[in-house]
């Protein structure tokens, strides 16, 4: 049976070269997380740096990723670089818990939108995000990268979560943690492989 696994953190924690690396493996590619007819629309947003239209923007865009995800599992497996979590995360950390909480439960999110078999969460500490945040060399994107070092984004997908029956694999870059890429890799492997076999999602 074809694997949905979804890869959220905050900006710049490694999750793109980590998902990179298990789409490999699996065979499979890392899909993005907003829809191809709806990337011109995403930099009208961008360009209003409106809250309020951010949030109804990546609504509307997990529903459609939702569809676009059910159609792809019917070939192979499925990993999503960002999907409904992060959405709710970072408009959690923008607006508020309770406003974000009541439009979940007014969707009956759970009901309508196809939900992983895995989430692999992927964090780092400030000063390893803000160290390579500003090794990009490029402007801070405000919806992504200002939210990320200005606000707790990381508590913020922490309550997220609890909305969800979902299994989490957490997976911790910081440089302090003194781990190689690889060995982040082998250590999420392990956990997601646990999971998927059925097996507990201890971390």
């Amino acid at each position: 049976m074809n694997k949905f696994i979804v890869y959220e953190g905050l900006d710049a924690c490694g999750k793109t070269t980590l998902s990179s690396l298990y789409a490999k493996e699996r065979k499979s590619v890392v899909h993005s997380a907003v829809v191809e007819e709806a990337l011109g629309l995403r930099k009208v947003i961008d360009s209003y740096q409106s809250k309020e239209s951010a949030l109804l923007f990546f609504l509307m865009n997990n529903y459609l990723k939702s569809h676009e995800v059910a159609g792809a599992l019917e070939s192979g497996d499925v990993i999503l670089d960002r999907y409904f979590f992060s959405t709710l995360a970072y408009q959690t950390a923008l607006l508020s818990e309770s406003i974000v909480k009541n439009i979940v439960d007014t969707l009956n999110t759970t009901q309508n939108i196809l939900l992983p078999e895995v989430i692999v969460f992927v964090k780092a500490d400030a000063e390893t995000i803000n160290k390579r945040i500003e090794a990009r060399d490029g402007p801070v994107q405000w919806y992504g990268d200002a939210v990320t070092q200005n606000n707790c984004v990381e508590t913020a997908y922490k309550k997220v979560f609890q909305w969800f029956d979902i299994p989490i694999v957490e997976i911790d870059t910081s440089e302090k943690c003194g781990r190689s890429v690889e060995e982040n890799y082998q250590l999420m492997k392990e956990r997601i492989d646990r999971i998927l076999s059925g097996g507990s999602n201890y971390n």
